[in-house]
């Protein structure tokens, strides 16, 4: 049951700094791509490093130690971590006390110069963390983190720590405490706000002009694809939890209401202005990352609210919170038993869900079936209905294994076009992670 895992994990250690093409360096650092294209047309540097790679990768092999008890998956799991504070964290340890920032992209290859109008001279070194639109260094204390990575980043943290011993465990209960204060700026008693508790799409000091303001903010909307309650359910508290929640039972109303279809979430809710045109306190298909139609941002907050409903499951939590997010789930989750029963020979799953269509599978990416498997395990440890969920399972395991490239210098990986070269870092730890939890069983 295993062994698809050590595939993955031989794939990904021989696709090194060494040889050209690579998934990630000597030092630790994960791609986001390991093939040699820029990302999203040119916005990031062709070995960008992201927090989102970095951190799913350690949570893959976290996973992987967890199910199959060898220490070599702990040992690499540690590696990447202690990049992720190096170069993420610009090597700065987690304090209980100390604010504990972090930047999304770090440059994982040849120093490139930057692109900012007078400052073409200046070089991004390997490891330097930057800026992109356009690409340049980052001002003194400048900073930018994606919503979700927090999430990612308790989550993550958490494991580690209830893995580790002595000073190691306390190195990563610090890590998890400082991502608390963060997550829980969302809250804040200034902050009137519709769903209060929700993830926005950016923490930041970044100001006007490229600015730095004093104090960071969360800003931009609320996509659907970044909640995780998880985070609220550690530290207890249950009415952000319900928040955010709702939001999403709202998302799939909205769903609902311009596809006809129950399950899915309308990606993104406006709530503050940050983009121009688009009406305040509405739901939408208009976001800063334009990619709203990208079925992550579908099976992202399934596999996340599943763990949540999970996890209150097994320590017999009980509240509105817990209710909502057993209906977000059962609702995805009988979408998505609907749709693999109407395509008995599909090899994937949906991948585009635009504006007042039905979602298509018009291409195959592993790491959305990963996602989608991650979220029927959970629901079913959370005791969702065992026919329909064990359906699921059986029918998305499957799809998931004949995905993986059995031959040629891509076997082991889940390319879709082992040829391309082209295998994101994320997808990696992803799907890691669902083939873990699988095995966990």
């Amino acid at each position: 049951m295993t062994t698809p895992i050590a595939r993955l994990d031989a794939f990904i250690q021989r696709w090194t700094a060494r040889t050209g093409d690579y998934i990630k360096t000597p030092e630790g650092l994960i791609c986001n791509n390991m093939d040699e294209e820029s990302g999203r047309d040119g916005y990031y540097q062709c070995r960008a490093s992201t927090s989102e790679s970095q951190v799913m990768m350690i949570r893959g092999y976290i996973r992987a130690y967890q199910a199959t008890k060898d220490n070599h998956y702990l040992t690499v799991a540690r590696t990447f971590a202690d990049a992720l504070v190096k170069y993420f964290f610009f090597g700065t340890l987690p304090s209980a006390t100390i604010p504990w920032r972090s930047h999304w992209i770090v440059n994982g290859g040849a120093a490139f110069n930057s692109k900012e109008k007078g400052h073409e001279s200046e070089l991004i070194a390997y490891g330097e963390a930057y800026e992109c639109g356009p690409w340049r260094k980052l001002r003194p204390k400048e900073f930018a983190t994606a919503g979700d990575s927090l999430h990612w980043f308790i989550e993550t943290f958490d494991l580690l720590s209830r893995l580790e011993t002595a000073e190691f465990k306390t190195k990563w209960l610090n890590a998890k405490t400082s991502m608390f204060r963060e997550f829980q700026m969302i809250t804040s008693p200034q902050k009137i706000i519709a769903y209060k508790g929700a993830m926005p799409f950016e923490f930041s000091n970044k100001g006007p002009n490229i600015s730095v303001r004093p104090v960071p903010i969360f800003q931009g909307p609320y996509y659907a694809g970044y909640q995780d309650p998880l985070p609220w359910h550690f530290m207890k508290d249950y009415t952000a939890a319900a928040n955010m929640l709702q939001l999403l039972l709202d998302a799939q109303a909205a769903y609902a209401k311009s596809t006809g279809i129950t399950g899915p979430f309308t990606p993104v809710y406006h709530y503050d202005g940050y983009m121009q045109g688009v009406a305040i306190n509405t739901f939408s298909w208009a976001g800063p990352d334009p990619n709203t139609f990208w079925g992550g941002f579908q099976y992202r907050p399934f596999a996340a609210v599943a763990d949540f409903w999970q996890q209150c499951a097994i320590s017999k939590t009980n509240n509105l919170a817990v209710t909502s997010a057993a209906t977000v789930c059962t609702a995805f989750l009988g979408w998505l038993d609907t749709w693999l029963t109407a395509h008995p020979t599909a090899s994937s799953i949906p991948v585009t869900f635009n504006e007042g269509v039905a979602p298509i599978a018009n291409y195959k990416e592993a790491h959305f079936i990963a996602l989608a498997l991650k979220g029927a395990l959970f629901c079913k440890k959370a005791g969702a209905n065992p026919q329909k969920v064990g359906r699921v399972i059986a029918r998305l395991y499957t799809m998931l294994i004949n995905s993986q490239v059995t031959t040629g210098d891509m076997a082991g990986s889940f390319a879709g076009n082992p040829f391309s070269h082209s295998f994101n870092g994320f997808w990696a730890g992803e799907i890691m992670d669902a083939l873990a939890l699988y095995a966990i069983g």
